[in-house]
């Protein structure tokens, strides 16, 4: 039996149903969906942009998710925006890595709607936003717990 790589969780929230619009500063076409963050925290800031449309037709959206990379300890420190050409010379976080999406690395994803469904279109409002917050922790905790 092989000893599997001790990994490390990198946390991402999208909602592919609202459509990114890519500017060349913060985001680049070749890049969309492969920002991650070491900090949950981080990650959920995007909480409100992945449950909801904005303007003047703003509604509730479904189809949000969280994601969750697995990434082999040694290969975490390649993941990051400064080694790669094009994020590197964009306005990044410094705690963003780049995870591909083609299926070489596991990643799990906590469908948004079922953890804080109820909470869609209300993250406004800093109690619900700490509410919806509360709940995604518990439901990482609880994933953390049974791996």
């Amino acid at each position: 039996m092989s000893e599997q790589a001790p990994t490390i969780s990198v946390y991402r929230v999208e909602n592919p149903s609202i459509p990114a619009v890519p500017n060349g500063t913060t985001s680049h076409e070749d890049l969309i969906g492969q920002w991650f963050s070491l900090n949950l925290d981080a990650a959920l800031v995007y909480l409100r942009k992945a449950t909801q449309t904005f303007g003047r037709d703003a509604a509730p959206a479904d189809g949000g998710k969280l994601l969750i990379a697995h990434i082999p300890v040694d290969q975490l420190d390649g993941m990051h925006v400064y080694n790669s050409a094009i994020a590197s010379r964009m306005d990044v976080e410094s705690d963003n890595y780049l995870v591909p999406r083609d299926g070489s690395v596991s990643i799990d994803a906590i469908a948004l709607d079922e953890v804080i469904g109820d909470l869609r279109g209300e993250l406004g409002n800093i109690n619900r936003y700490q509410e919806a917050r509360g709940r995604v922790h518990a439901v990482v905790g609880e994933l953390a717990v049974n791996q």
